[in-house]
């Protein structure tokens, strides 16, 4: 069974001139997303499973199904390490 990822609460991401970064105002969390990882951001929504997120990006991004699940995989795991996102 695939897990289920959710944004923790209070986590924000905001576009800065040309970057995207996730933040939290009160831990001092911040982490530089590349425009992947933000989408995989905002579908982290306590509903998806991983499999999902993955199957929804590689219709998205046909040119690259090869590299989805790894990506989706380092993504969610450095979302967990900075303790943005818990798994249900």
């Amino acid at each position: 069974m695939s897990q289920i990822p959710k944004q923790k609460p209070d986590y924000r991401l905001e576009k800065l001139d040309d970057e995207m970064l996730l933040f939290h105002p009160t831990e001092k969390v911040i982490m530089y997303c590349n425009p992947t990882a933000s989408l995989v951001w905002q579908l982290c929504d306590g509903q998806r499973s991983t499999a999902e997120i993955v199957d929804l990006l590689r219709h998205a991004y046909p040119e690259n199904t090869d590299t989805i699940a790894d990506d989706v995989d380092t993504t969610l795991k450095e979302y967990v390490d900075h303790g943005a996102i818990e798994f249900v």
